[in-house]
């Protein structure tokens, strides 16, 4: 007779029963998920949360805190909030999963035509959003220390005449929340992703000036599936020495809340030499008094994320028919940033527009058309 095969032993993973120990308390996960909107006060939470008792409530946030999952800190100028750590928003990946698991148990969906997805799986999308206009799709994603309306407003509706445009502000910019942690570039295009997929659009074009370069560059290399263009303007794949010497300046006047200083320092950086020359004083003392009230709140965390961009491995890889708008008389990116980009992204143009760091403000008309004459070319 055969001798009966032994049966393979069996044995539990240490990791993951050390992950449930704290997953697998009851409510843990879902105070998670709901943080991972915003930071939250215990009222709010307790609000946010059906049939969760006080007592269960205050014992699983202690218990977070403790593993060093969620902080409880004063934001200013509010009271003490809860809000996820790093490694808190780590798990929500995992926990979308699983919501979407739970999600497909209980209501499954019929059966429906395949749609382009994102091979990568998308965040909730939190962040305060633009959206305008009818059309193929375009996403924008802004500048450091702006938003949506301080990088495109002049060119906003012309965009908006053919295309949906969705923007999204980043931590501390428009109606988003200032962040308590320190930016992630994966994060900010992944939102930008899940902001214009959760406004219907299958695929769409990027366009991104200064900051929102590189922010749309990882967006077309993390899904490439969904970016059928980019625009990139004004912008970096990397920090060079000017970028290295700038930033950290802009920070600390930032930091200091000395905004007429800050104003004057970005008014001399950030005006071409012609625009800035041809300024009489009243129009210059008024364009510094109009860049210090516009300041984003979350101006010291755009500056601080600048430097540590390096996004040189994704250009080879980019698939997207890309076009490149190198300013011309740029202090803040040079020209020879430009050109890298030009020259390591597959079959990228380079157009030059003579302005400093905000053709916005120097040339929208000519800004706006070479978007959306190179967009005609590639319609999402």
């Amino acid at each position: 007779m055969a001798a009966r095969p032994h049966p393979v032993p069996l044995t539990a993973d240490a990791d993951l029963a050390a992950a449930f120990e704290v997953l697998g308390q009851k409510w843990t996960g879902v105070l998670l998920h709901t943080l991972a909107t915003r930071p939250a006060r215990y009222g709010e939470l307790r609000a946010a949360i059906e049939h969760i008792s006080t007592k269960m409530l205050a014992d699983r946030l202690r218990e977070l805190v403790g593993v060093g999952l969620v902080t409880h800190a004063r934001l200013p100028p509010g009271p003490a909030a809860y809000t996820l750590t790093a490694d808190g928003r780590a798990l929500l990946p995992a926990l979308e999963l699983i919501r979407s698991w739970s999600q497909q148990r209980t209501h499954p969906h019929p059966a429906r035509k395949a749609t382009p997805m994102s091979a990568r799986t998308l965040p909730e999308a939190t962040f305060a959003r633009t959206v305008v206009g009818s059309g193929p799709g375009l996403a924008l994603a802004h500048g450091a220390g702006s938003s949506i309306a301080g990088t495109y407003g002049p060119i906003l509706d012309g965009l908006a005449a053919h295309h949906t445009v969705v923007g999204v502000d980043y931590p501390g910019s428009g109606d988003t929340p200032r962040s308590t942690t320190p930016l992630s570039l994966d994060d900010l295009a992944d939102q930008l992703v899940a902001a214009a997929d959760a406004e219907g659009l299958e695929t769409f074009a990027v366009s991104g000036y200064s900051l929102g370069g590189p922010v749309a560059i990882r967006a077309a290399a993390r899904h490439p599936e969904r970016v059928t263009a980019l625009v990139l303007t004004a912008t970096f794949p990397h920090r060079d020495n000017r970028i290295a010497l700038a930033l950290p300046v802009w920070r600390k006047l930032a930091d200091s809340g000395n905004r007429e200083l800050l104003a004057q320092y970005l008014t001399m950086m950030a005006l071409g030499a012609d625009a800035l020359e041809a300024m009489p004083d009243e129009q210059l003392q008024q364009a510094i008094a109009f860049t210090a009230a516009s300041v984003a709140e979350g101006t010291p965390e755009h500056a601080e994320l600048a430097p540590r961009i390096d996004v040189r491995d994704d250009l080879p890889g980019i698939q997207a028919p890309t076009l490149v708008i190198s300013t011309t008389q740029d202090w803040f990116t040079s020209t020879r940033l430009h050109q890298q980009l030009a020259d390591t992204i597959p079959h990228a143009q380079l157009v030059q527009l003579p302005t400093g760091h905000l053709p916005m403000v120097e040339r929208p008309e000519e800004w706006q058309q070479l978007i959306t004459d190179f967009l005609k070319q590639h319609s999402a």
